[in-house]
């Protein structure tokens, strides 16, 4: 059985739609990554900390000081946060989160004062802004085969 020209464009499109989502998709056994909503603060700041590639609950600590935090599972990440507390003095300090195995650092650094009263924000993860992309491609490729498509049939459009 032949397969019409619209057919066999059209399965390309999916073909190639399939290769860019399956590319943008992080192995599954990648390392744990450390994000931080912020990098430094002052008493009393509230730092969001997320460990991308962690599929189960996590827990953190800041070396050298008695402050630990509980990551619960989020997606494909644990997400959690934890508050500089005064015993934290200026200076920098590691920031260490273990997943199962795994255990991943970052750097965080105490400046003097303390912070405003102001709520916890969010930001967007990597992750969020890879899905974008990958559906902006997507729609790109599917209108671009389109195109191609009916270029190639010849058929105008009143």
């Amino acid at each position: 059985m032949r397969m019409t020209q619209p057919i066999r464009g059209m399965l390309a499109a999916i073909a190639l739609s399939a290769a860019v989502v399956l590319s943008s998709a992080a192995p599954a056994n990648a390392a744990i990554t450390i994000t931080l909503s912020q990098t430094t603060g002052t008493e009393g700041t509230l730092v969001g900390v997320m460990a991308s590639n962690c599929d189960q609950d996590a827990t953190g600590d800041v070396e050298g000081t008695n402050v630990s935090f509980k990551l619960p599972k989020n997606n494909n990440n644990a997400t959690g946060t934890f508050t500089v507390s005064n015993d934290m003095k200026p200076g920098s300090y590691t920031i260490s989160v273990t997943c199962g195995s795994d255990t991943a650092t970052a750097k965080f650094t105490v400046t003097s004062g303390t912070a405003p009263a102001t709520g916890g924000g969010s930001t967007a993860s990597d992750a969020a802004a890879i899905a974008l992309w990958s559906g902006a491609g997507i729609v790109l490729a599917a209108a671009a085969g389109m195109w191609l498509l009916k270029r190639r049939s010849g058929v105008t459009t009143a």
